[in-house]
């Protein structure tokens, strides 16, 4: 079979029938011609024009009496007639329905003398032997993999402080030259907003929230209506809860090792870190100097054009 009618010879149109390719594609075969090389003619090849890859079937070889035999170095179609002694033979695989079937339990002739191990194994024990292998059913369950999570430009607010992201970094390896060891990171979700705050212990963070809110509501005369943050117990609290209900502010959890769902905030903590970083190496200032590094950091970031879709700064 093959798609090139620049092989064939003597083609005539047929009405063949559908032949199915890999991936859901196929063809109609449309002639038939014959092919050959100088040497050996074959007749009936079936052309197919939407195929890529010539076909070569070894058993419609066979059927018009010629031998195939493969070795190392490739493939060799024999003339008629030629017989294989059988002291060479060390394995027979009988030909059904078209097919060269193996079974390693019949398939060993006595004459060739040859050793070998054939299995026995019941399904019993070579599922045992599967899983002993670690490969088995529950292979795809420890093996799998989160699922990714593309980025969907989706406006989901019309107004500032309609949602705030809300994500603690630390404890860090190095205080701050005034003991923080903990940063709070507060995103506005509309304009790309945000605060830090900067605290030496992490039960602080309520206490900050709550003055945040207060303050910037009261400042821009505008209602936070919904916070995102993670599950830690730094946002998940009685006080928290008691908080929100208060103000009428509808709190909202990512799932459980889930940073994706908190994304605004998990990215601007990199945004601020990867800043304060260079700021640090830049200046040769110490470690310590963390906390102003990210301020300055955040102080800057609200300045400058980042949020296309309003074409302004965060500012």
């Amino acid at each position: 079979m093959t798609g090139d009618m620049k092989l064939l010879y003597d083609v005539k149109s047929i009405r063949g029938g559908y032949v199915a390719f890999a991936g859901d594609k196929g063809g109609y075969i449309t002639g038939e011609g014959m092919i050959s090389n100088g040497i050996v003619s074959f007749d009936k090849i079936n052309f197919v024009q939407q195929l890529d890859h010539n076909l070569l079937s070894v058993s419609q070889i066979c059927d018009k009496q010629f031998s195939v035999h493969f070795d190392a170095n490739g493939c060799y179609v024999l003339k008629p007639g030629f017989k294989i002694p059988k002291e060479w033979i060390l394995l027979s695989a009988p030909r059904i329905n078209d097919l060269y079937v193996l079974d390693m339990s019949q398939a060993i002739t006595t004459s060739a003398q040859a050793t070998c191990f054939v299995s026995k194994a019941t399904e019993k024990d070579t599922i045992s032997w599967h899983r002993r292998m670690d490969v088995c059913v529950s292979c795809q369950k420890g093996k799998q993999t989160k699922k990714k999570h593309p980025t969907k430009k989706i406006n989901t607010v019309a107004v500032p402080l309609e949602r705030l992201h809300m994500d603690l970094f630390g404890p860090v390896k190095h205080k701050s030259i005034r003991g923080d060891q903990y940063c709070l990171v507060i995103t506005d979700d509309y304009s790309r907003f945000s605060w830090v705050a900067f605290m030496a212990h992490k039960s602080e963070t309520f206490g900050i929230i709550k003055n945040l809110i207060i303050q910037i509501e009261n400042l821009y005369k505008l209602k936070v209506r919904r916070i995102r943050s993670d599950n830690g117990t730094e946002f998940k609290n009685h006080a928290m809860a008691e908080f929100c209900t208060s103000k009428g502010i509808l709190h909202e959890f990512s799932a459980a090792y889930t940073p994706q769902q908190n994304g605004v905030a998990e990215r601007k903590n990199r945004t601020l870190i990867e800043t304060a970083r260079t700021m640090l190496v830049e200046s040769q200032l110490p470690i310590p100097f963390w906390t102003e590094a990210v301020a300055s950091a955040c102080y800057t970031l609200n300045r400058v054009l980042t949020v296309k879709r309003h074409n302004k700064t965060c500012f």
